[in-house]
């Protein structure tokens, strides 16, 4: 399976992190408590059930998975990784799963993947017509994520634009 998230490829069976094309190095331990939150990722996972999965039959103490949950917020942020008191831990970034190809793997952003944007609703409330502007755009694309966020913003400019040619007509 592999898990798509932020501008991150993972493949939990190769344990293979990947950003932006490159691939990463991820050492084993951190590769598996990652593979274990994606793959239940509304789980909190108690340091035992870590513990338990991915050191298995071996004794370890509590500081090893201090140790690796601060490597991987290290790597994808604080945000990445919630900490419950005396519960355990959580995934907190979404992400997407699904089964994938070698060419994917190599080039996560290559494949054509669709994307739904919803533009901003305008309403002037002031006015006597009272315009509401609303649009949803469904696009394939094969550019990457980070170009998006340009063609939203652009949208809602436009479509605030026509709301108050409209509102003002």
């Amino acid at each position: 399976m592999k898990f798509a998230f932020k501008d991150f490829l993972f493949d939990s069976k190769e344990l293979k992190l990947y950003k932006d094309d490159r691939k990463l190095n991820l050492k084993q331990k951190p590769a598996q408590i990652l593979e274990l939150f994606l793959s239940a990722p509304q789980t909190i996972h108690s340091k035992e059930d870590i513990l338990e999965k991915v050191w298995p039959d071996r004794k370890v103490t509590d500081q090893v998975v201090f140790q690796n949950i601060g490597h991987l917020r290290a790597l994808f942020g604080d945000d990445a990784i919630k900490t419950f008191s005396r519960k355990g831990y959580q995934w907190q970034i979404p992400c997407t799963a699904f089964e994938g190809t070698a060419e994917a793997q190599a080039s996560p952003q290559s494949s054509p993947q669709p994307i739904t944007s919803t533009a901003a609703k305008v309403d002037d409330k002031s006015s006597e017509s009272g315009a509401t502007v609303t649009s949803t755009n469904t696009l394939e694309t094969s550019e990457p994520a980070s170009k998006l966020p340009m063609f939203g913003l652009a949208g809602v400019l436009v479509l605030l634009a026509l709301g108050i040619y409209f509102t003002l007509s």
